[in-house]
């Protein structure tokens, strides 16, 4: 898995340059430079972002003696997220990483790792709400249907039936089921064998977390819609700032349909390739030319390698 990811990462990585090169250098390069001194003001909207994850985090942990601060968190998150998009894990590597921190702070390891992995499950639907507004707004926005519509809708699809796929499986003692097939063909390990005590524990944690706390489920799955509005307000920033002010519902539309490309390459670290692609025509699909799609997402990602290093920075001093 970890060589097919770095394979695509690298054709990925060549199809972006061809795909900057065909655009034309100058005609991109003359977006960049709109941009100039005020590109401070593209880092803002996703400290909000991550802020609303935070909280949405301290929602899941029950223990109010061993909770972590907000400010704790924040930074958790920031580095947990720089290690899914920068590590060939398909977007999953933070997510240990967080609950082995919260772990050696103090927080029971049940109640870790189910945090991490519900605020997964209602990332992902949260994320899946997005996308279908932004599919929603189309019409409206274009007066008219977009090319690949209907592709576009199929992608929707396969991510909704994932992500509710992956709730549904936290419910139904995940672990202790998959242990038990496993031995059924005699290809489960011993130290996995050995564990499903304790897996147990955290399949039942993960039940009851649902069946007694849905208002809390509630209460993230909003927090993260919210989010998602940021991610449409910084959209709306970058391209006020390469000096082609946008509508509101055009900026919904491109950042939760590009949302889309990103989760489908979720497989390849950054979406690196997949992601600016999408960019591009989308751009093209909203009437805005490559040439800005591509500017756009190049400040997108120099938003991303600021926050990544930061968290990277978090993850180094392993605290």
């Amino acid at each position: 898995m970890r060589r097919i990811t770095l394979i695509l990462l690298a054709v990925s990585s060549l199809f972006l340059f061809l795909m900057l090169k065909e655009i034309g250098w100058n005609q991109f390069g003359f977006y960049l430079r709109q941009v100039g001194y005020k590109w401070p003001l593209i880092l803002i909207p996703y400290g909000f972002i991550n802020f609303l994850g935070a909280i949405s985090w301290k929602i899941l942990l029950l223990n109010r003696e061993t909770c972590p601060s907000i400010t704790r968190l924040f930074f958790l998150r920031l580095a947990g997220e720089s290690l899914n998009q920068l590590t060939p894990t398909a977007s999953l590597g933070g997510e240990p990483f967080k609950a082995i921190r919260l772990t050696a702070g103090g927080v029971k390891w049940q109640e870790a790792t189910a945090s991490v992995v519900i605020q997964k499950g209602m990332m992902v639907l949260s994320l899946v709400l997005y996308i279908i507004m932004s599919l929603a707004l189309v019409p409206f926005v274009l007066l008219g249907a977009m090319p690949h519509m209907g592709l576009l809708s199929l992608g929707a699809i396969v991510l909704a039936g994932a992500g509710v796929a992956f709730v549904v499986v936290q419910r139904s003692h995940p672990c202790v089921s998959v242990i038990s097939h496993m031995k059924k063909f005699s290809l489960c390990p011993s130290i996995l064998s050995s564990k499903e005590a304790e897996l147990a524990t955290l399949d039942f944690y993960l039940s009851e977390f649902y069946r007694k706390h849905t208002d809390r489920c509630i209460a993230v799955f909003v927090l993260l819609v919210l989010s998602w509005g940021l991610h449409a307000a910084e959209a709306y920033i970058i391209f006020g700032l390469l000096g082609h002010p946008i509508h509101w519902g055009t900026a919904v539309c491109l950042d939760g349909l590009a949302m889309l490309f990103t989760g489908l390459g979720f497989i390849i670290p950054v979406s690196l390739g997949v992601q600016d692609g999408g960019n591009i025509l989308l751009s093209l699909g909203l009437k805005l030319g490559a040439p800005l799609g591509a500017a756009f997402s190049i400040v997108r990602r120099l938003r991303e390698a600021f926050w990544l290093l930061l968290g990277l920075l978090v993850v180094a001093r392993g605290k």
